[in-house]
């Protein structure tokens, strides 16, 4: 997984876990009940997580050195999870997302480059029409030439803004898809995780 900058760049909705710690709630209640994650990449602080800025500061002050960790609170219970192949399990579901993240990051820099360009005919068509106030007949008709053309380029470059904004639409659709993938997936890992006592209640 690719390190993720900010803690909220990966928000991903951890709903139900109440099931997981085989607490004695109903399903109304779990239902209603969302918990929080926060997974430590292996050597860094680099992290995926759902949760609060409080949820962070607990995992941080249980997490020991640099070692991947995985914290995980539903209710008023709170777990980590240390062991390796279950770590490497959950960092796994999140490579679909960091891959997209990547494209939307890509096309992110696509569209920052065409606003430039388009920000810089804009210049050109303001200084234009500040020529043409004071312009003769024959330089006005010049000057307007001038202006069609840029109005022009400003159209096509408006164009390819909204066929990348289509495109970032369409990820972002697929982001929330694989959000609730990761969720269930995720769920279950934690699931299977505490049933085989490889998770540890810390509160």
């Amino acid at each position: 997984m690719k390190p993720i900058a900010s803690p909220n760049r990966r928000r991903i909705p951890l709903a139900g876990l109440a099931a997981l710690a085989a607490l004695a709630m109903s399903p109304a209640a779990m239902a209603a009940d969302h918990g929080s994650y926060v997974l430590f990449e292996p050597g860094s602080d680099s992290i995926s997580m759902s949760g609060s800025s409080d949820d962070l500061s607990r995992a941080r002050a249980l997490r020991v050195g640099n070692e991947a960790l995985l914290y995980v609170r539903q209710g008023g219970a709170a777990y980590v999870i240390r062991d390796p192949a279950t770590l490497h399990q959950a960092r796994a579901l999140f490579e679909p997302q960091e891959a997209l993240g990547a494209q939307q990051a890509e096309l992110g820099s696509r569209q920052a480059e065409l606003g430039s360009r388009q920000a810089a005919l804009g210049s050109q068509q303001a200084e234009l029409g500040s020529r043409q106030a004071d312009a003769t007949p024959s330089q006005a008709a010049d000057l307007a030439r001038q202006q069609s053309e840029l109005a022009q380029r400003q159209g096509e470059l408006g164009q390819q803004q909204a066929a990348l904004g289509e495109q970032q639409s369409a990820l972002g659709r697929e982001q929330s898809r694989l959000a609730r993938v990761a969720q269930d997936q995720l769920e279950a890992l934690v699931a299977d995780a505490m049933r085989r006592g490889l998770a540890q209640r810390v509160d």
